[in-house]
């Protein structure tokens, strides 16, 4: 899913310049990358002057971190879905999270980086809120019903994000097509370890 800052707008509606420029930087970062990313390319391609971005804006940064704030909704959202779709089974709802985690990467590598890669200089953290935190609670509730993989209660939690967080960050930089593995791109569910549910 290519991730949009709003639904399809209606015909007469007043112009959202805001939201055109979120747009239009989600199309930079997709298909250029961040560091071609810049607030006059993004209003260059809304078709507005250089200086508007600043009336909606403070500077990149905030930019940035309303991009990630963006990014961390619609990852919850799929992560969610897939969740839901489950069923009742405590593993393929877990999975399911894995699964909508990596597709969500694979179809969006660019902003993906910048939600987790890009330092606190070029991002506005404070301009994304709470939305990373919702992802990683439902990660969190995905893990649950399971016992901890060590000594640490978040264990598994720490087992399972940096799985599946690794696994999305090879598949995008095409890790999987070194010629000397058997297998390309292997499925989720054969790579997720065995886990035992909490007793209590």
């Amino acid at each position: 899913m290519t991730v949009s800052s709003r639904d399809q707008t209606s015909p007469g509606a007043a112009r959202d310049v805001r939201a055109e420029l979120i747009d239009a930087a989600l199309a930079i970062l997709h298909e250029d990358g961040l560091e071609k990313l810049t607030l006059r390319r993004v209003a260059a391609r809304v078709g507005v002057s250089h200086a508007a971005p600043a009336h909606h804006f403070r500077g990149l940064p905030h930019l940035l971190g309303a991009l990630c704030g963006i990014g961390f909704e619609a990852l919850s959202d799929e992560m969610e879905a897939g969740m839901a779709a489950a069923g009742d089974n405590p593993r393929e709802r877990l999975l399911a999270v894995c699964e909508a985690y990596v597709a969500y990467a694979e179809a969006n590598p660019g902003l993906i980086s910048l939600m987790f890669n890009a330092g606190k200089e070029r991002v506005e953290k404070a301009a994304f809120g709470g939305s990373g935190q919702r992802a990683y609670t439902i990660l969190r509730e995905g893990c649950a019903p399971f016992a901890p993989a060590g000594a640490e209660a978040d264990s598994l939690e720490t087992q399972i994000w940096s799985l599946i967080h690794g696994f999305a960050f090879l598949s995008i930089g095409g890790r999987f097509d070194n010629p000397g593995r058997i297998t390309k791109r292997p499925e989720i569910r054969d790579v997720l370890p065995p886990l035992t549910l909490r007793t209590s």
